[in-house]
């Protein structure tokens, strides 16, 4: 027989192989093209230094980069790919450099943060004022734009009323000038005549008397024409002079009853209170000063208290058509927990009001000053006094009678919610331009 070779040993390699040298592993990952002369191929590991095991991956290409072509995608392990995932972010995203904005474009909230909640909608207006609570500047807005929203009816009943006023007033000056000349003593007579002064005295006063309660009246029915304007200028409605008229007409007789008695209220306080001084200096002497300054002015700041609290009952009376001691308590409802507030307004409404009166009267009763100086006739003191109460009221009496109608229409729509009921009448508008105001209250 035929001697055959002997077995390879499969530890041995095989003859014409390449044997790596001692110390490196026996298995080596099969050879790969070299380039340029270079060792290796572009993008692929570079080969172990001698003595070191080759690192993971030694001998693959990497993965493609993140977003490129053949880059692996969720779902090529298994699970479904989200939206846009494996695509190029667009400008502006990723981590921000140094001197770079935040995550996200300008503008747009960062990730992973909650979108802020934008402004809130703007109250509707359909009117003089918003249908929200009011600030001060945008009541006493609201009270001038009165004018300007419905000037020939505003300006209109304010002169008519203003003149008849001014009229009056004129011919009461008048005659106690008159009455009061004809109490003086004729020239060189030492005798006096101490009836015909008494009577020249009580004329006097009755003709600035009568007068006067004239214009108290006409001043209340401004006030309650005004207020009938200003419920129907907040939902936008322009009402002309019989409207309002007609609007106020039932309400007129309550109205100068509150008025009336808010007055004596007023009056028979002051009397008690001036009573009490001159009764405690009548039985203690000099001893009453200090108690006298006690009680007037805890009297006043009572008065004062009192008339703040009563100061919303002609609006309350005439928009919502209640009675007059049902007004009164509405009045000192809505007034509770803002009565520095509406203090505060009242007073600043005040202060407007007389620099208005300032102005006008000031270069009226200059000139008649001046007039008066080249004769000693009382006209033109007389007539400008009746010029500047024309004017002065013209200006004056719509802005205060909407300043408090506005106030009023704010409280209630801070404690009541009336805003939601003037929106609904916006929406649903009724005849009846207070119909809104007189639904039931909470």
């Amino acid at each position: 027989m035929s001697s055959l070779p002997p077995a390879p040993d499969p530890s041995e390699p095989p003859p014409g192989s390449w044997t790596p040298p001692s110390g490196w592993s026996p298995e080596q990952p099969p050879a790969w093209p070299t380039q340029a002369g270079g060792y290796g191929a572009p993008g692929q590991v570079p080969p172990p230094a001698p003595g070191q095991a080759p690192p993971p991956g030694y001998g693959q290409a990497p993965p493609p980069a993140y977003g490129q072509p053949g880059h692996p995608t969720h779902g090529q392990y298994g699970q479904a790919a989200p939206p846009g995932y494996g695509q190029v972010p667009p400008p502006g995203y990723g981590p921000p450099g140094y001197g770079q904005p935040a995550y996200g474009p300008p503008g747009q909230p960062a990730w992973g943060q909650q979108a802020p909640w934008g402004p809130p909608p703007p109250a509707p207006k359909p009117g003089i004022v918003p249908l929200r609570p009011l600030g001060v500047g945008e009541l006493l807005d609201g009270a001038l734009s009165l004018i300007r929203s419905n000037p020939r009816t505003v300006l209109g009943l304010a002169a008519a009323i203003s003149a008849v006023s001014a009229l009056l007033q004129t011919v009461g000056l008048w005659f106690s000038l008159r009455f009061i000349d004809a109490a003086q003593p004729v020239a060189g007579s030492t005798e006096v005549d101490v009836t015909a002064e008494l009577t020249s005295v009580i004329s006097g006063g009755v003709a600035q008397l009568v007068p006067a309660l004239v214009a108290g009246f006409l001043q209340v029915l401004a006030s309650g024409l005004f207020i009938v304007l200003v419920g129907a200028a907040v939902l936008g409605r322009q009402l002309d002079a019989s409207q309002t008229w007609a609007s106020l007409r039932p309400r007129m007789l309550p109205l100068i009853g509150v008025t009336v008695l808010i007055g004596l209220g007023g009056l028979l306080a002051v009397a008690l209170m001036v009573g009490v001084i001159v009764a405690l200096a009548l039985a203690i002497g000099t001893w009453a000063v200090l108690p006298g300054l006690v009680i007037g002015i805890g009297g006043t700041i009572a008065l004062v208290f009192v008339y703040v609290k009563l100061s919303l009952a002609s609006p309350a009376l005439v928009m919502e058509g209640v009675g007059v001691l049902e007004s009164l308590k509405r009045s000192w409802v809505l007034v509770r927990r803002s009565w520095w507030r509406v203090l505060g307004i009242l007073i600043l409404a005040a202060i407007i009001t007389s620099l208005l009166t300032t102005v006008v009267t000031v270069p009226i009763t200059l000139i008649a000053t001046l007039a008066s100086g080249f004769s000693e006739s009382w006209v033109p003191t007389v007539l400008a006094t009746g010029v500047a109460t024309l004017v002065a009221g013209i200006i004056t009496l719509p802005f205060s009678a909407a300043v408090t109608g506005l106030l009023y229409i704010d409280l209630r729509m801070r404690r009541e919610a009336l805003d939601i009921e003037l929106v609904s009448a916006g929406v649903q508008p009724s005849a009846d331009p207070l119909a809104a105001y007189r639904h039931h209250r909470p």
